[in-house]
């Protein structure tokens, strides 16, 4: 799978998948696009040819941008655990951030059990999972070849005393699909 880091302002974004047909992994602050367009153009990669947008967690370095680029043509995948999530991150914002509320009625739904033919379709083998423990719906990407795409999903040694086990129930599902490279919002891609 060819995986491009598209990220900016200490976050990660990573373009998956070939032309015409390629899936983003987050989004970052609003106001924001003209550093993600100058950040894909960089990497020769036009957003027409992205397709789609799935959002790890609803927070505003990871998803305040969402409507911004839904507006250039990207469609918003959301699983049924973030629905409620997307109207919350509206409170996390300040007139100055400029942010620009989701809409819902033209996303992507999908549950958990669906991601995996809908990943097919887009030429992606894999599968999207629920992995709370940063936040409620918090999800993570999956790949077949052994990437996990994490968003800001905790080591358990770093999670907080109360999310202690959702975390580390949620890094063992990762670890079960055989993840081996590990993508996180913030920070270098390594090894687990």
């Amino acid at each position: 799978m060819n995986i491009v880091n598209v990220g900016y302002d200490s976050t990660n974004y990573y373009v998956l998948g070939q032309s015409h047909a390629r899936l983003l992994v987050d989004v970052g602050w609003p106001g924001t696009l003209p550093k993600l367009l100058a950040n894909l153009k960089r990497k020769d990669i036009p957003l027409q040819d992205i397709r789609y947008l799935l959002v790890t967690h609803y927070h505003p370095d990871h998803a305040g941008l969402a409507q911004e680029v839904k507006d250039k043509g990207v469609r918003l995948i959301v699983l049924e655990q973030q629905i409620g999530a997307i109207p919350v991150l509206k409170t996390y914002m300040k007139p100055a951030n400029r942010y620009v509320d989701i809409k819902q009625h033209d996303n992507l739904q999908l549950t958990v059990k669906d991601s995996r033919t809908f990943l097919k379709r887009i030429g992606i083998e894999g599968e999207i999972i629920s992995t709370p423990g940063h936040s409620d719906d918090s999800v993570t990407l999956v790949l077949d070849e052994g990437a996990a795409f994490t968003g800001d999903l905790p080591s358990p040694a770093l999670a907080v005393e109360d999310a202690v086990a959702e975390v580390t129930q949620s890094w063992t599902h990762i670890r079960s699909l055989h993840a081996r490279l590990i993508y996180p919002g913030h920070g270098p891609v390594r090894s687990d």
